[in-house]
């Protein structure tokens, strides 16, 4: 057997595609309805993500790491949900390389330039049934088995 196939590290850095769920309900998104009304599982609502094992994804984590260290805080000051989800996405936005059937607007979107407005649509909440778009992401990018692949592993 090849164990060449379990480089996560390699792997990483060759994009993937997240279908996104509405942050509310968690259903698949999709770019509009077919001629019945359902909706148009030919226009999924996908993110290309990089694992967070390859070297963007290192580099992203030691960067954002580096600039909490720099950060001033006042002593007894506490941590807001607001801090925890702008750390979460100073760590993941480097992660999106791309968007399949996503709008800002008319527009679509496009990496990085949308990157950090997607992110920011919603912020951490607590509610793991309810995950924001930056959660997701998150989620996505350390799952081993969505960066791997399906693979041969028999």
């Amino acid at each position: 057997m090849d164990f060449g196939q379990f480089d996560s590290r390699k792997a990483s850095e060759t994009p993937r595609a997240l279908h996104l769920k509405h942050p509310g309900t968690g259903k698949l998104l999709y770019d509009g309805v077919d001629a019945k009304g359902n909706p148009d599982e030919a226009k999924p609502c996908r993110v290309l993500v990089l694992g967070i094992e390859g070297e963007t994804g290192q580099s992203a984590i030691l960067e954002s790491q580096r600039a909490r260290m720099k950060q001033e805080r006042p002593s007894g000051e506490p941590v807001t949900i607001s801090n925890v989800h702008d750390q979460i996405v100073k760590e993941i936005a480097p992660l999106i390389v791309g968007f399949e059937n996503v709008n800002r607007g008319s527009k679509a979107a496009t990496a990085p330039a949308d990157v950090e407005w997607f992110l920011n649509l919603q912020i951490v909440n607590g509610n793991r049934a309810q995950l924001s778009f930056a959660e997701q992401v998150r989620t996505f990018a350390t799952d081993r088995a969505a960066i791997l692949g399906e693979g041969n592993a028999s």
